[in-house]
């Protein structure tokens, strides 16, 4: 038999006063705990290139599918709640239609989601 025992990562970020002294509590505790030191080098989140990487593979599109599926809503039914055909929200996720205004804020409406999150920058 085979077991495997995951092991949980926690990744925790220490700034300011008091850091030497949460950091040797947290050492006393969990005395298998491992601290890595990257010398307070701070990295915005957005430069990053995995947000880049990201950010690109983001379209309006995707998003549609994704707040639709994360709804529970077929093709058919998106369509109806916002007074269309499927074949128009089939070429909107599949990138092949733009998201004008108006259909972003029905489409906001209907998946319960801000509409400029459909809105091409």
């Amino acid at each position: 038999m085979l077991v495997v025992e995951k092991t949980l990562h926690i990744r925790v970020n220490l700034t300011g006063e008091g850091t030497t002294a949460i950091a040797g509590y947290i050492k006393e505790r969990l005395p298998n705990a491992e601290f890595i030191d990257d010398g307070d080098k701070a990295v915005e989140w957005k430069t990053t290139e995995l947000a880049k990487e990201i950010r690109s593979g983001k379209t309006p599109g995707k998003l549609v599918h994704a707040y639709r599926e994360r709804a529970g809503l077929t093709l058919v039914e998106l369509a109806r709640k916002v007074g269309t055909r499927y074949p128009n929200i089939s070429a909107i996720e599949n990138d092949r239609r733009v998201v004008g205004l108006a259909m972003a804020k029905k489409l906001g409406e209907a998946l319960s989601v801000d509409y400029r999150k459909f809105i091409e920058a």
